[in-house]
């Protein structure tokens, strides 16, 4: 719980503080930010008319500035509210936010103030007379990261000018928390000041004379401080309506194992939203899952750059709930207080039957016979069967190409699933193309979607206004089509889904531009860079292109014209009665020594791939799958760790896997995929690091 501080803290009282404190600064260093994900440390907010406009000193979150914050001092950013509100005058400020990165968890102590500007000098703006200062507070950051500490004002402040915003940072923090505040790379002088000693005063961050003077070197941050301020414009800013909430995940009466995503967008337009909470019930009170402040989604336009978003949505581990029905509720709440609701009925299964394929890895070889071994943490398990279906090195489900970019490039979502239909309409669900009585193209069916979409009025599509629009669309066609959808899907389960489900999937990028792209098929497997080939379909280009996918530190990335982009999210098309039946090799009805499975192969061709899908099903006839893609292969019956094949696995491999990795050598004998050291899927640095423990003693014996 947050603990108030009683004694408003004045100006005087900090610049003495800092005073005590005072340090020199000598070591300063910039370091690029390279996940600007952050979360909130947020004091209740105050539930004012429409906190509506967010003033902000800074661009975008670039650099941290380590080795300079100390404790006891005061940070000073510029704030113009005609530069981000419209008719900004008179302007009710209500809370001050500031960006810092922690290296590990500790307590801290923060406040903020509102100061006038000095313009003795009008072309280089100054810190004046104090207007407001609040309170200060005492928290506790949880773990590192980068957070965003807000301060609410005690009393709402007015003003009709720009001003300089303040934030406090105390003492007292653990030194291993080695706090750094954040700036984008935009610096311009006059606009960001730091203040840690009376005698020394304000320093201008972007023209530091205190580090020339006392260190006799040019030292000047990268950019401007990362500082914000809340308020609303005009005497009590405009009429907001009441905030509407809709679930869009899950769906009532669907089964929920393991953890799901929960998503929710609110529907009433409304400009104050401050958070959607989400909770279940299965009698006596409701229950919080999580709480979600940041409702931003990508507009994905074809045009412009974007950043990875999931509007409101919370992942639900379900694993401390018990099994059985419950109603899940999203809730929203604006900053008057006011709030709505959805709730639907589900189905939990906290320990799901889906069996975990625990070896061979993806993407391997096996030879006879295949073992499948698995792990599945149901306690009502019954078996696992096993089935198996060929796979293709050069699969394609037959997508066609069509360029929507006659109609504009914010059609790219349109396009892309007016393709997907097109592809079951292909199949012989010719009505999917059809407008009562007309047979539309694929432009013209991507024209019709955009409605749906709401990609007109929006000047490109919201991701969950494509969610919403499929199952406008479904319901138009007699609720014959139903979709899912992933974020951040692999290669693996994006082929299973294509190929081995046979679903249309379309796959939504961010990065530069943000756009969607329908998934044809798949090219081979591992490439000597560890990257897999993607065939997709370009609405915007109408063509068919092979795109690099590879994962990139927990994070799918796809190249589309030389630059790795973020895959956010995969959805897929299906009939709702299409079915693909796989044939069964057998299963495991006895898991009391473990959950196995071998095969001998019997009319097999060396180098063909397989995919084979394991599924449990448990007592009470809930089903859960895994698959595991594979190359059958007894020509190289390789030793384990021998790259180079001379027979032993030694430091000689050691040094062919570094030049593999690092100086474009060979790949492997056998396969770019043995190099896979570390057996977590990908071919990376790390699987170098692994083998360096095996080659000198201190580490596992290599998967490959």
């Amino acid at each position: 719980m947050l603990r108030r501080v009683t004694i408003l803290v004045c100006l005087s009282l900090l610049l003495l503080a800092v005073t005590a404190s005072a340090m020199n600064k000598s070591t300063p260093q910039a370091t690029r930010v390279e996940n600007p994900y952050y979360r909130q440390l947020r004091l209740d907010p105050r539930m004012v008319a429409a906190d509506t406009c967010v003033i902000a000193s800074f661009d975008s979150i670039m650099y941290q500035i380590d080795n300079w914050v100390i404790g006891d001092e005061i940070y000073k950013a510029y704030m113009d509210p005609a530069s981000s509100c419209s008719n900004p005058y008179p302007f009710t400020i209500t809370e001050v936010h500031f960006f810092v990165s922690f290296a590990a968890g500790t307590a801290v102590s923060y406040g903020a103030d509102i100061e006038a500007v000095n313009l003795d000098n009008p072309s280089c703006p100054f810190p004046d007379s104090l207007l407001n200062v609040t309170t200060t507070y005492q928290d506790v950051v949880p773990e590192a990261g980068l957070w965003d500490l807000w301060v609410p004002l005690d009393e709402p402040l007015v003003v009709n000018g720009p001003f300089f915003a303040g934030f406090y940072l105390g003492g007292g923090m653990d030194p291993a928390s080695a706090p750094a505040v954040i700036t984008d790379d935009n610096p311009i002088q006059c606009t960001s000041y730091n203040i840690w000693d009376e005698a020394v005063g304000f320093i201008d961050l972007n023209d530091n004379t205190y580090w020339i003077e006392n260190f006799g070197m040019d030292w000047n941050f990268p950019g401007r401080l990362a500082m914000a301020v809340v308020g609303y414009s005009g005497s009590g800013g405009p009429t907001q309506p009441e905030p509407e909430v809709s679930l869009l995940w899950p769906p009532t009466d669907e089964a929920l194992m393991g953890s799901t995503d929960l998503w929710a967008v609110e529907t009433s337009g409304s400009e104050i939203v401050d958070y959607v909470s989400f909770e279940y019930y299965s009698g006596g009170t409701w229950n919080e899952i999580g709480r979600d402040f940041d409702g931003t989604s990508p507009l994905r336009d074809g045009t412009s750059p974007v950043v990875a978003g999931m509007g409101f949505d919370v992942t639900w581990n379900m694993g401390t709930v018990a099994e059985g029905n419950y109603m899940l509720r999203a809730l929203v709440y604006d900053t008057l207080a006011r709030f709505g609701a959805d709730t639907v009925t589900v189905f939990v299964e906290p320990t799901p039957p889906i069996p975990t394929i625990l070896s061979p890895d993806n993407g391997t070889a096996f030879c006879d016979p295949l073992d499948l071994l698995m792990f599945c943490p149901d306690e009502n398990l019954s078996y696992i069967e096993v089935r198996k279906e060929n796979a293709s090195y050069n699969y394609s489900c037959g997508m066609t190409t069509a360029n929507v970019n006659i109609l504009g490039n914010e059609y790219t979502a349109p396009g892309a699933v007016a393709l997907a239909m097109q592809m079951w309409s292909d199949r012989g669900y010719t009505y999917l193309m059809r407008e009562d009585a007309t047979y539309l193209s694929v432009v013209e069916l991507a024209v019709r979607l955009a409605g749906d979409f709401n990609t007109v009025e929006n000047s490109g599509t919201y991701d969950e206004d494509l969610w919403q629009g499929l199952w406008d669309f479904s319901y138009d066609r007699s609720n014959t089509l139903t979709y899912d959808y992933m974020r951040n899907p692999d290669y693996f389960t994006l082929r299973t889904w294509v190929e081995y489900d046979q679903k249309a999937v379309i796959i939504a990028l961010s990065g530069n531009p943000g756009m969607w792209l329908a998934v044809d098929g798949f090219k081979g497997l591992a490439q000597p860079d560890g990257s897999y080939l993607v065939t997709v379909s370009n609405p915007l280009t109408g063509s068919l292109i092979d795109a690099p996918l590879r994962n990139n530190m927990g994070t799918s990335e796809m190249q589309i014209s030389g630059t790795w982009r973020p895959v956010d999210m995969m959805v897929s098309v299906m009939i709702t009665t299409f079915s693909v039946n796989h044939p069964m090799l057998g299963a495991d009805f006895n898991g009391s020594d473990g959950w196995s499975y071998s095969w001998i192969p019997t009319g097999v061709t060396e180098d063909s791939l397989y995919i084979f899908e394991v599924s449990g099903r448990d007592a009470g006839s809930l089903r859960g799958t895994s698959t595991v893609l594979l190359q059958y292969s007894c020509s190289g019956a390789y030793t384990i760790g021998d790259y180079d094949n001379d027979g032993d696995a030694s430091i000689m491999d050691l040094v062919y896997l570094t030049q593999f990795l690092t100086a474009n050598g060979p790949p492997p004998v056998g396969g770019a995929e043995r190099a896979d050291a570390n057996g977590d899927g990908y071919v990376n640095v790390a699987d170098l690091v692994y083998y360096m423990n095996y080659a000198f003693g201190s580490g596992s014996e290599p998967h490959h």
